[in-house]
């Protein structure tokens, strides 16, 4: 079987969700042929950057705005039919690829991507399935085509808003979000900690800071950290060097030191221009530290970008983040409590209602956030309920799935190809 997966940068989500896809069918299925595209790169490169780089520019800069054109084109409107026009007069650009490929199947792991693929389907009468993989936890009208054969969702409640857009529940397969299969390896937490340098016996905090903007995240560190309650925290800045820099001279100042920089802005100046990824710098950076602050010490170890982030969600007792789908799934194989921060209006929004709706997790408000954080740190119950609730959303072998479903349409797809054959030759033999 030779699978194309379709995927776009936008948001970084859908390009590991893909990986995710890629790694697992290459492990399991090595008759099969896969390749990921990024099909908006594919389009063209002007084209690629003008969309990932505006989306994040809009979703950090103006947040509301964003929410409303993600709203707005999430229900029949004139603005949604001129961007499902707008994306099919681009698909043609992807027929090189199709001709090259030849794929069996095709998955779409964007909204655009679904809909350029639904376009060629149509245009170019092509008999191929096509897959709706939708990255986040409640559905946007965007993945609804026509030509769209299977869709596959992360829970429950997404068959029954499917359902409302016009989609028969019975092409809706709820597999969960393909994610690294390193997830569902669990190991000794005992083990990792003494691997770590991290002391077993007290509770660990997990913070997602690359995620954040800047401003944000060092206001939710300190506010968290000078609270009175005991354990340790883990930062993982992500490939942002400037931030794990500040991050690292932070922890060598005292804390009263820290207030006056920040009385003055010091920290805030640095949100002037929006965070880049920086990905010329490959070595795991890593510094540990203690935060001396006037509540006690609390240790902190400070990461740049890690390729064992499964391990550390393993270990971790509560990780603070934002709503991103593929974030969110991997917490949740991780059997991970989720303190949210901040979540776009938008498919993060979303999918920060559908978490605290199940008990996955809390919402930090942007003051005294730290004393949401320390009320949790010392309710165990809660924290296991919260622990229960992830295991009941958890999906294991979510791309495992996902390929099953791409074996089975691909079957149907070439039977019928033969009964219409077959057809064809016995209508041609009555004449």
């Amino acid at each position: 079987m030779r699978i194309l997966i379709l995927s776009a940068s936008t948001g970084g989500g859908h390009m590991r969700t893909s990986a995710a896809m890629k790694k697992y069918i290459e492990a399991n299925r090595p008759d099969d042929v896969v390749r990921v595209v990024d099909a908006l790169e594919c389009i063209g490169h002007l084209y690629n950057k003008t969309v990932s780089e505006g989306y994040e520019l809009m979703a950090k800069t103006v947040p509301k705005f964003y929410g409303t054109v993600y709203n707005f084109t999430n229900k029949d409107s004139k603005m949604t039919a001129l961007t499902a026009k707008f994306q099919q007069s681009l698909a043609k650009k992807l027929l090189p690829l199709m001709v090259e490929f030849r794929p069996d199947v095709m998955i779409g792991v964007h909204a655009f991507c679904v809909e350029m693929a639904s376009s060629l389907k149509r245009k170019y009468k092509m008999n191929i399935p096509l897959i709706s993989l939708i990255t986040d936890f409640a559905p946007h009208m965007l993945y609804v085509q026509k030509e769209v054969d299977a869709y596959v969702v992360s829970n429950q409640e997404m068959v029954e808003a499917l359902e409302k857009f016009g989609v028969d529940r019975n092409t809706v397969q709820v597999s969960g979000i393909p994610i690294d299969p390193v997830f569902y390896n669990k190991q000794s937490r005992q083990e990792l900690m003494k691997k770590m340098g991290l002391n077993p016996n007290l509770k660990t905090l997990l913070l997602m800071a690359g995620s954040f903007g800047v401003k944000d995240i060092f206001k939710i560190y300190r506010d968290i950290v000078e609270t009175e309650s005991d354990f340790q925290i883990i930062v993982v800045t992500g490939k942002n060097k400037r931030l794990f820099d500040t991050f690292d001279a932070m922890l060598d100042k005292t804390s009263d030191e820290n207030d006056k920089l920040i009385e003055n802005g010091g920290y805030e100046n640095f949100d002037e221009e929006i965070a880049k990824e920086d990905n010329t710098i490959t070595e795991n950076r890593e510094s540990n530290k203690v935060y001396a602050g006037h509540n006690g010490i609390k240790p902190t170890k400070l990461l740049y970008f890690v390729d064992n982030i499964n391990e550390y969600m393993y270990i971790a007792d509560l990780i603070v983040t934002k709503p991103g789908g593929l974030t969110v799934s991997e917490a949740i194989a991780s059997t991970l409590p989720m303190a949210i921060f901040s979540a776009f209006p938008g498919q993060e929004e979303d999918n920060a209602i559908y978490l605290e709706k199940n008990n996955m997790a809390v919402r930090l408000p942007k003051k005294n956030s730290g004393r949401v954080v320390h009320d949790l740190l010392l309710n165990p119950e809660r924290l296991d309920a919260m622990k229960a609730a992830c295991q009941m959303n958890y999906r294991e072998n979510s791309a495992g799935r996902v390929v099953e479903l791409a074996e089975k349409l691909v079957e149907q797809y070439r039977q019928k190809e033969k009964e219409n054959k077959l057809s064809a030759e016995n209508e041609q033999q009555t004449q």
